[in-house]
C-alpha cells in the first residue's frame, strides 16, 4: 500500500501498465479522485468490471452480498431462479449472478443511460447473457414473476458526510431522501407486484437505517414475512434480506 496516495501497489502498477502513472494523475489521486476511475475497471468477484463516473465503483461489501444471496438462494432451493437486479450501475451484481448462477435468468436495470452503457460493455466482455433495461425502479420493468430482487440502490442520507474520494462518484446513485430510505421504500412498497409467492429480496442499505427499514417492512408486509438484517465483515449492518415461504 502506498500510504502517501492511499492506494494499493497493485494499482500503482496497474497505472504504470497503462502508461497513466503521471503527475497529473497523481495529483488527481492525491485531491481524492478515486484510482479505479483512473484505471478504468475493478476485479470484483473474480471478474473484470468495466467503471467509469457513471458507475459506483463496486466494493467487497456488495461482494458479500452476492455471497450471502447465492447461500440463500441454494439453501432455499431456487433451481433456475429469476433474477432482477435493480440499481444496477456498472452491472456488476447481476453479471456475477448470472456468472455464478449459469441456470439464473438475469434482468438488470437503471435509470441512468451512462451507467447502462457501461454494464452493457461488462455484458459484451464477459459474453453473459442478461437483459438490461432502462428503469427508473420498476417503472419499465414488465415481468411479473421473479424470484430474487436484489439491490444496491442509493442509501446515503443527504446530511451525511462521506470520503472525498466518494463524493467523485454519481451522486444520483449514492444519495436517498428519507434518511436514506426513499429508494428502498419504493422498492419494498412495489416489490410484491413483480415476484412469485416464494422469494428472497436482498438489499444493501446504511448501517443507521435498521429501525426506519423495520417500520417500513411492516407497513407493506404481512405479520408472518421473514426478515433479517445482516452485518457486513466490518460488523456494521450492512443487509436486508426478506423471505416469504
Amino acid at each position: 500500500m502506498n500510504k502517501d496516495l492511499n492506494v494499493s501497489n497493485l494499482e500503482i502498477e496497474e497505472l504504470k501498465k497503462l502508461n497513466k502513472y503521471n503527475e497529473e494523475n497523481i495529483a488527481k489521486i492525491e485531491s481524492g479522485y478515486p484510482v479505479q476511475y483512473l484505471i478504468g475497471y475493478v476485479n470484483f468477484y473474480g471478474l473484470i468490471i468495466e467503471v467509469n463516473e457513471s458507475t459506483l465503483i463496486p466494493r467487497y461489501e456488495t461482494e458479500y452480498l452476492i455471497e450471502k444471496t447465492i447461500n440463500y438462494i441454494k439453501k432455499y432451493n431456487f433451481d433456475n431462479p429469476k433474477i432482477l437486479d435493480m440499481c444496477t450501475g456498472s452491472g456488476c451484481i447481476g453479471l456475477t449472478l448470472k456468472h455464478e448462477l449459469k441456470n439464473s435468468n438475469v434482468t438488470i436495470s437503471d435509470i441512468s443511460i451512462s451507467a447502462l452503457e457501461v454494464a452493457k460493455q461488462n455484458k459484451e466482455n464477459l459474453k453473459l447473457d442478461v437483459e438490461i433495461i432502462e428503469s427508473d425502479l420498476f417503472n419499465n420493468i414488465k415481468t411479473k414473476d421473479f424470484d430474487i430482487l436484489i439491490s444496491n440502490p442509493p442509501y446515503v442520507m443527504e446530511t451525511e458526510p462521506l470520503p472525498k474520494n466518494v463524493l467523485f462518484e454519481p451522486h444520483l446513485a449514492l444519495y436517498s431522501k428519507n434518511n436514506g430510505t426513499y429508494h428502498i421504500e419504493e422498492i419494498l412498497k412495489n416489490a410484491k407486484a413483480y415476484l412469485k409467492d416464494k422469494f428472497i429480496i436482498a438489499l444493501e442499505i446504511n448501517e443507521k437505517s435498521e429501525e426506519d427499514l423495520t417500520e417500513i417492512i411492516k407497513k407493506y408486509f404481512d405479520e408472518n414475512i421473514r426478515y433479517n438484517f445482516e452485518k457486513d465483515l466490518a460488523g456494521k449492518i450492512r443487509y436486508l434480506f426478506i423471505f416469504q415461504n
